[in-house]
């Protein structure tokens, strides 16, 4: 079956407002927040995907460096470790 009106059959995932707090990027910028690489490319990991639900909030987001992101991405990185970091991070900063 081709689908040819998108208008019935698409269901976008609703986006969340993303936050953009300047003293959280700033800190986090080109620094793993995994294994603590400095001054490297890194990647905006989700933890919990968009697909499963996941939004674009500081709770949810990470930079890893790229051999962490294909870590986190095998499951060789749990999600709860990734929570903890954002956790440590949330009370650093003293964040909500």
């Amino acid at each position: 079956m081709i689908v040819t009106d998108l208008s019935t059959s698409y269901n976008p995932v609703p986006k969340n407002e993303r936050k953009k707090d300047k003293k959280l990027i700033n800190a986090k910028k080109h620094n793993c927040e995994y294994c603590g690489k400095k001054n490297c490319y890194t990647n905006t990991h989700h933890i919990r995907s968009k697909g499963a639900g996941g939004d674009d909030t500081e709770n949810n987001l990470i930079e890893l460096c790229s051999n962490c992101h294909l870590k986190a991405h095998s499951g060789a990185i749990s999600k709860e470790d990734l929570y903890k970091i954002v956790k440590r991070r949330k009370n650093k900063w003293n964040l909500k």
